[in-house]
């Protein structure tokens, strides 16, 4: 019989040599090897030296989550649905596999940059995954030994001990950038009065407090949703559904969004019907309206105007927070928002507040609605929203 197969697939021929090596290191002579360059696999899709090899584990080195380098690996779990996948890549790739390629039990994750001692523990987890999957991969659920759901179980834990790192790093990334931006602000004019107060007139002074106050508040209100979004990765996080006015929530918002707005001369509409209710968690809902509103009053010029609307349905209602600001360019909306023609948020925080975005997202489907974005650069955006009537 023949031994396993270990095959080995990187974008960079110094990286398939890198992982060729230390495979090597870990396995020796107890599995046969194949090393391919990505982009000619890709061509090919699933390229293997003798096709009487049993393969064992796909290591798989990607620099981006394409729809290519998706559909190969996707390709990959069809054709070999008992080997271990080991994909390795950044975090924001390996989350976007995981968005397309779910509840695959032979899918597992390696965030670059990686160490030696890293790739031997997901081997060994890669290893162990495969001996429990391989004898039970054509059994029932019924026909499973104790032993078999134990391990069945582990490995349902394990992945969910995956999926939480992936998230808890995508996570301290959204907050090292969303952090960074207002406390270099904040040392900038400090520094700026700190060195030249006795040159400065009082009303630079005032100006340049004044700078100090919004960024302060801007940043007490990012920890805030840090906060609500931390709360939300719970797993006992309770929607508590009630009968809301909507009229009422968006109308408390705009109070709290006021003061940026009188500075700006920009006008927020509330033309919500007061008598609308729907069903819905009334705190997550006015968090959405809060990070929306929010963001609308930031990115609308001077004397911009703002309209905040709802159009009921039999099923859902959907609504619309409309701005006439600077709108956003198609690489950002690429960058943002997934295929459809109503494209959802999936997290990304180049563009506005990116943990709004991502709470808002979050709060919105908890609620089990949609969130998506219409948008022209220098022509406004609108923010949609659904909730179930």
């Amino acid at each position: 019989m023949n031994k396993p197969a270990v095959v080995c697939f990187a974008q960079l021929k110094d990286d398939l040599d890198i992982l060729l090596h230390e495979l090597h290191n870990y396995f020796g002579i107890n599995v046969n090897y194949s090393g391919f360059q990505l982009k000619d696999a890709l061509i090919d899709s699933l390229k293997l030296n003798n096709s009487n090899q049993e393969p064992k584990l796909f290591v798989i080195n990607i620099n981006n989550s394409s729809f290519e380098t998706i559909r190969f690996i996707s390709n990959i779990n069809q054709q070999c649905p008992t080997a271990i996948k080991l994909v390795i890549a950044e975090n924001h790739d390996l989350l976007q596999i995981r968005k397309f390629i779910v509840n695959n039990r032979t899918l597992q994750f390696l965030s670059k940059p990686w160490t030696a001692n890293e790739l031997t523990i997901a081997l060994k987890l890669a290893s162990q995954a495969y001996s429990n999957l391989k004898p039970v991969i054509k059994k029932t659920r019924h026909t499973l030994s104790f032993n078999e759901k134990v391990e069945e179980k582990v490995n349902e834990r394990l992945q969910k001990l995956i999926d939480a790192n992936l998230a808890k790093d995508s996570f301290l990334s959204i907050i090292a950038h969303d952090l960074k931006s207002p406390f270099n602000a904040l040392l900038g004019i400090s520094e700026i009065l700190l060195e030249n107060w006795k040159n400065l007139t009082d009303r630079d002074k005032l100006e340049l407090i004044g700078d100090i106050h919004k960024t302060s508040d801007d940043t007490y209100k990012l920890l805030e949703s840090l906060l609500d979004w931390a709360k939300s990765q719970k797993e006992k996080l309770e929607v508590t559904v009630n009968e809301v006015r909507i009229h009422n929530v968006v109308d408390n918002t705009i109070r709290v969004a006021e003061n940026n707005a009188l500075v700006k001369g920009i006008a927020v509409k509330n033309k919500i019907d007061d008598k609308l209710k729907v069903n819905t968690d009334e705190n997550m809902i006015a968090t959405v309206f809060r990070n929306l509103i929010s963001n609308a009053v930031n990115n609308t010029q001077p004397g911009g105007s703002i309209d905040i609307s709802a159009k009921e349905d039999k099923d859902f209602c959907t609504f619309c927070i409309s701005d006439n600001g600077s709108g956003i360019d198609k690489p950002h909306i690429l960058d943002l928002f997934n295929k459809g023609s109503k494209k959802k948020i999936n997290g990304n925080a180049k563009a506005f507040k990116g943990l709004g975005l991502i709470l808002c997202k979050d709060f919105v489907e908890k609620n089990g609605g949609e969130i998506w974005l219409e948008t022209q650069k220098g022509q406004g955006s609108k923010f949609y929203f659904t909730v179930p009537c």
